[in-house]
C-alpha cells in the first residue's frame, strides 16, 4: 500500500530571514576562543596563586624552624652558662667547706694527714729518718707504730722545724712537707691561707 501525498510550499512559508547568520557564527566562535582563553588565564592565575602560597608556606615554615632553633640555641647556651655557674658555686662551696673542715683540724689530725701524706708519695720502704717538731711527736708515733714504714722509719724531733711540717730523709736526699702547702694543694693554688 502505497500512498502518495504533496507537499506545497508557497512564497510565503519561506522565512524572510536566515536562521543562523554566519556573523552569529563568527561571534559564537569568538565568544568560544574568549571563553576558552579567559578559562586558561584563569587556570594560569590560580595555579601561580597556588605556587605563591606554596611558596609563602614554605617561607613561613622556614622562618618558624629559623627561629625555633634560635630559640633552642640561646636555651642550650643559657643552660650551659647555668650549668658552669652551678659547678662554679659548687666548687666554691666545697672549697668553703674543706677549709672550715681543714681549719677544725687538730694538731693530731693535722700531723696524721701530713704522715699520710708523706708516706703516700713513698713508693719503697727504703731506711729514713723522719723528723718533726717535739709538739707533733706523739701524734706521728701513734701512727708509725701502725704503718708499713714502722720498721723502717726512725722518728727524729727537732725544735729548728716549725710545728705542722714534716721531713723526711734518706740517702737519696730529703722531703719536707708541710701543713700549709698540704692543705693550699687540697683546696687549690688559689686558696687563702
Amino acid at each position: 500500500m502505497l500512498a502518495k501525498r504533496r507537499l506545497d510550499l508557497s512564497a510565503s512559508a519561506v522565512l524572510a530571514q536566515t536562521i543562523l547568520r554566519r556573523e552569529d557564527l563568527a561571534d559564537m566562535q569568538l565568544a568560544s576562543e574568549v571563553l576558552s582563553h579567559a578559562r586558561q588565564q584563569a587556570s594560569e592565575l590560580l595555579e601561580r596563586a597556588r605556587q605563591q602560597a606554596q611558596q609563602e608556606q614554605d617561607q613561613a615554615l622556614a622562618l618558624f624552624w629559623e627561629q625555633a632553633n634560635q630559640r633552642l640555641d640561646s636555651l642550650e647556651q643559657q643552660r650551659k652558662r647555668l650549668e658552669q655557674e652551678a659547678m662554679e658555686a659548687v666548687e666554691t662551696l666545697l672549697n668553703e667547706t674543706l677549709a672550715q673542715l681543714l681549719d677544725q683540724a687538730t694538731l693530731a689530725e693535722r700531723t696524721r694527714a701530713l704522715v699520710r701524706n708523706l708516706a703516700g708519695s713513698q713508693s719503697s720502704e727504703a731506711q729514713a729518718t723522719l723528723s718533726c717538731h717535739p709538739d707533733m711527736q706523739t701524734s706521728v708515733v701513734q701512727w708509725l707504730e701502725q704503718s708499713r714504714f714502722a720498721e723502717h722509719w726512725q722518728l727524729k724531733t727537732d725544735t729548728s722545724m716549725t710545728p705542722l711540717s714534716l721531713r723526711l730523709s734518706d740517702a737519696n736526699g730529703a722531703f719536707d712537707v708541710d701543713w700549709v702547702s698540704l692543705r693550699r694543694g687540697l683546696l687549690g693554688s688559689s686558696a687563702s691561707e
